[in-house]
């Protein structure tokens, strides 16, 4: 039986940003757009439909949004608060999180397929060769490996995943392993934007980001705000740093 292929670096990538695209979807759908409980003539009729005691009638309520209608019952732990944009903060947070993580195993996945390249080049990239590696890491190869090639690509990787940031000064480190220079100005060339605004955007998303991981997006006394529409944009920015990173630097 074969075994299944290896993603590449952008399907990884496209897998990956899904579950932000996900949350998004899902903090969308959950808005309720509704202003006004339910009407008593619905209540009465939806209380009928479930089968629900006519005492209980009285305190449902729904939700609604263009994806969903949901039915309240009397007694739930969940009010119409809960489904304010303000409320599905969490969702939107951890979705620019996924999306960042994301971002960082594309630059640590490409840099492993151009690692090869870079090790068969004449000249070969000096921030490579920078990489440190101690007596136990050689005598490791040397002793599990018949294929010493294989085991250096095991140490470089680690040291890769620990360069590999959605940084942007860390993601052209990471990319300098591999022998690639000037990469924001090639990236705002492939996406034809200003100059240092790519870099200048992933540095925004990213600081958000380190706000929210680890400071759980404090704003003075109390949680910044966050929108469902900002987020949108910030993950329709990052897949278009993405496209591009892919683009300069595909093997």
């Amino acid at each position: 039986m074969s075994g299944k292929r290896k993603p590449s670096a952008r399907e990884a990538f496209d897998d990956n940003i899904a579950d932000a695209e996900y949350l998004v979807s899902l903090a969308r759908a959950l808005l309720n757009r509704r202003s006004r409980r339910m009407r008593r003539e619905l209540r009465e009729r939806l209380g009928e439909a479930l089968d629900l005691p006519k005492r209980s009638w009285a305190e449902l309520d729904c939700i609604e949004s263009e994806d969903l209608f949901a039915v309240l019952p009397a007694g739930s732990r969940l009010t119409r608060e809960h489904f304010q944009e303000a409320a599905l903060g969490p969702l939107l947070r951890q979705a620019l999180v996924a999306a960042c993580a994301a971002l960082e195993t594309f630059v640590g996945d490409r840099v492993m397929e151009r690692l090869r390249g870079a090790l068969d080049e004449e000249e070969r990239p000096g921030r490579l060769l920078a990489l440190p590696m101690t007596v136990g890491d050689w005598l490791y190869i040397d002793e599990t490996y018949q294929r010493r090639r294989w085991g250096l690509r095991e140490i470089v990787e680690i040291e890769v995943r620990q360069i590999a940031s959605p940084d942007p000064a860390q993601i052209g480190k990471a990319l300098g392993i591999v022998g690639e220079k000037s990469i924001w100005r090639r990236i705002d060339a492939e996406r034809r934007v200003r100059k240092g605004s790519s870099e200048a955007s992933l540095r925004r998303i990213y600081e958000r980001r380190n706000r929210i991981a680890h400071q759980g997006d404090r704003d003075g006394r109390g949680r910044a705000n966050i929108m469902i529409d900002e987020v949108d944009g910030d993950l329709v920015e990052l897949k278009s740093i993405v496209a591009a990173l892919d683009g300069v630097t595909g093997a």
